[in-house]
């Protein structure tokens, strides 16, 4: 079934990172607008400001959701282009603002020129992302956002104020830098997930990542997922966290090979999947597992056609456990598994 509009907006706010107010050293190549205080206040202001903005998407969700493309079944990244546009739009016009825009009057607006506008709608979808910026409590000066025929490169001068919380548009302007001039092929997406930790000096331990990833979870699997994260890490696996297109995902590795993940998407929510290639070697301590287990090893994973399936079966992204309180029944005999995998991996 088609993830809609709404079902984002609600994904989207459960993914924002934690408010904190931590008082983290700024990397300085973000420091050159405004001191560190100010960026710390920004962030927070602008982080309360997304929740505002998926709440309002979430309300008028249905209006704006109009397009029809639905994701492969087994799909984990999210295209917002494709499957979301409006979003899409909104997120690039806001952006603009803040990349482009000078932080003016004491830094309570933001001043612009046309540069805001993407140059890729028409006038009417500009104004329309406009008009549901202005929903989400900015006030847009210096063009009429109801006036249905214009030409936008005649606007010379926009200005952008919150009067909720000025400092918000810090914030802005601080995160579309790290998006825009900073971002990377494994950590995208940071605007939107208001992904503070990009603009720390020191590199934030994947512990905290591993925390801020799982907090929707219910308190007990929080717990058994932390007690895996430490007792691999303990054994010498690695864990390498990606982030795009709003999949995160933490792989633990040994050596080069992964052998278990966290997965958070959209599509296909929160999981583990486990990467074994060993269930040979120890087939006897399979045979004690619950039948749960036993079945989903018994798949075995990888592309469903070289699996002689004939088609996708979403085999390639591992075998999947779901990560809901029906893995508190099951969590020894994982540990278990783990560990043997990881003991052949160690032979060899």
């Amino acid at each position: 079934m088609r993830k809609t509009l709404k079902d984002v907006a609600s994904y989207l706010k459960e993914i924002l990172l934690p408010e904190t107010h931590e008082a983290y050293e700024i990397n300085p190549v973000y420091s050159n607008f405004a001191v560190e205080e100010s960026i710390h206040e920004g962030v927070l202001a602008f982080r309360a400001f997304l929740v505002r903005l998926y709440d309002v998407l979430y309300t008028k969700g249905d209006f704006y959701d109009n397009s029809k493309k639905v994701a492969h079944k087994y799909e984990n990244r999210t295209t917002l282009s494709v499957y979301y546009p409006f979003l899409h739009n909104v997120r690039t016009i806001l952006m603009n603002i803040g990349y482009h825009g000078m932080l003016v009057e004491n830094a309570q607006s933001l001043a612009c020129g046309n540069t805001v506008f993407n140059g890729k709608l028409s006038v009417t979808k500009n104004l329309e992302c406009l008009r549901f910026l202005a929903d989400c409590g900015i006030c847009i000066d210096g063009i009429d956002i109801n006036k249905k025929k214009q030409n936008l490169s005649d606007i010379k001068t926009i200005k952008i104020t919150y009067p909720d919380n000025p400092t918000m548009l810090t914030g802005l302007k601080v995160m579309a830098i790290a998006e825009m001039d900073h971002g990377t092929l494994v950590n995208q997406d940071v605007f939107l997930r208001c992904d503070y930790r990009v603009l720390k000096r020191d590199e934030t331990d994947v512990f905290s990542i591993v925390q801020d990833t799982i907090k929707p979870l219910s308190t007990d699997v929080q717990d058994f997922i932390l007690q895996l994260h430490q007792r691999y890490l303990d054994k010498g696996l690695t864990c390498v966290v990606e982030i795009k297109g709003f999949h995160i995902y933490m792989k633990y590795r040994y050596k080069r090979k992964d052998l278990w993940g966290i997965n958070a998407s959209l599509n296909n929510g929160y999981h583990i999947n486990v990467k074994s290639t060993k269930m040979h070697e120890y087939t006897d301590t399979i045979k004690t597992f619950p039948p749960i287990l036993q079945e989903l090893i018994a798949k075995g994973y990888g592309c469903g056609r070289k699996r002689e399936i004939g088609h996708c079966d979403g085999g390639c992204r591992g075998l999947p456990i779901t990560l809901d309180d029906s893995v508190l029944d099951i969590q020894d005999d994982i540990v278990i598994w783990f560990d043997q995998e990881l003991s052949c991996l160690q032979k060899k």
